[in-house]
């Protein structure tokens, strides 16, 4: 069986098909676009549906459906997205995406499916990833912005004493600043400025001067050290027995590890192997039936 695993982004689209009997994707059919997430309805569709229609006619294979990763607010249970006020994708608000995408290629609405791109990232690693070989699990993803999902045997946990609200970690408060502040490349590149009073653009250019410039380092230590102690007391109350890093700030996982070890040493830690295609996986994962069924609960929650 095949299906389309889709990696909706703040500027792009990913999409490939993935082989659901040898849990792999066909590389060949791998397609990133650019789209203009300030465009209109149309312009945003026709650019996903475009992307789409390339990777189908890169592999000509049969496939059950497509499986959207998509960031929130989304009501991912129905298919509608509910992005508003920050600029990108808003003129999809309210919009019906599963008929639109259903529609556009000749499917049934059931066979396009909707989960937040967080929990996409984790849904993967812990169904194929590393993390399978672990029963409770802590994905996080450090980029633009803070994502995490708390998982229980490849089940996303989103409510109960044992998670936080949501099963989010970027709205909560640290030291009485945002977490998702602190925690993404706005939140290493403000501290760069700090310390510093220098300015780089993102990550990459804070890692290049590791080597000749100790404030840099020091910002990754202090990253490292801070996540740690955030992140603890949620592992500890969860019972995690691994967290995965992803998102590109993982790139330099070498230079605030040992930070970050530090101060949860009991736990497993590692970055994804899957790397940027596990949130497509995780996507197309959605069209395995009998994994979705036991999904529904929660997509309604999220």
């Amino acid at each position: 069986m095949y299906s389309i695993g889709i990696d909706i982004g703040g500027s792009h689209i990913t999409c490939c098909m993935y082989g659901h009997t040898n849990k792999q994707i066909i590389e060949e059919s791998l397609v990133n676009r650019k789209v203009n997430t300030f465009g209109s309805k149309d312009e945003i569709i026709d650019g996903w549906v475009s992307a789409i229609s390339e990777t189908i006619s890169k592999t000509k294979v049969s496939y059950q459906g497509i499986g959207f990763a998509m960031p929130g607010p989304f009501d991912y249970y129905n298919g509608i997205s509910l992005i508003k006020g920050v600029d990108k994708l808003e003129s999809l608000y309210g919009l019906n995406l599963r008929k639109e995408i259903a529609d556009r290629f000749n499917l049934e609405p059931q066979q396009v499916r909707f989960i937040n791109d967080a929990t996409a990232f984790s849904v993967a690693e812990a169904s194929i990833g590393k993390a399978s070989k672990y029963k409770r699990v802590v994905a996080i993803t450090l980029g633009t912005g803070f994502g995490s999902s708390f998982l229980n045997e490849t089940q996303p946990i989103v409510e109960g004493n044992m998670v936080p609200e949501g099963g989010v970690l970027y709205n909560k408060f640290y030291n009485g600043k945002l977490a998702d502040e602190i925690f993404s490349t706005r939140g290493l590149v403000g501290s760069y400025k700090d310390v510093s009073g220098n300015v780089v653009k993102n990550v990459r250019e804070l890692c290049d001067l590791i080597n000749t410039n100790k404030k840099a380092a020091e910002v990754f230590e202090l990253f490292g050290s801070k996540l740690g102690c955030y992140i603890k007391p949620y592992l500890e109350k969860f019972g995690a027995e691994v967290l995965v890093i992803g998102g590109n700030i993982s790139k330099a996982y070498p230079y605030f590890s040992k930070h970050l070890q530090e101060i949860i040493p009991d736990i497993e830690i590692y970055v994804s192997n899957l790397g940027e295609k596990a949130a497509i996986i995780g996507g197309a994962l959605l069209l395995d039936d009998a994994y979705y069924l036991q999904l529904e609960d929660t997509l309604k929650k999220m």
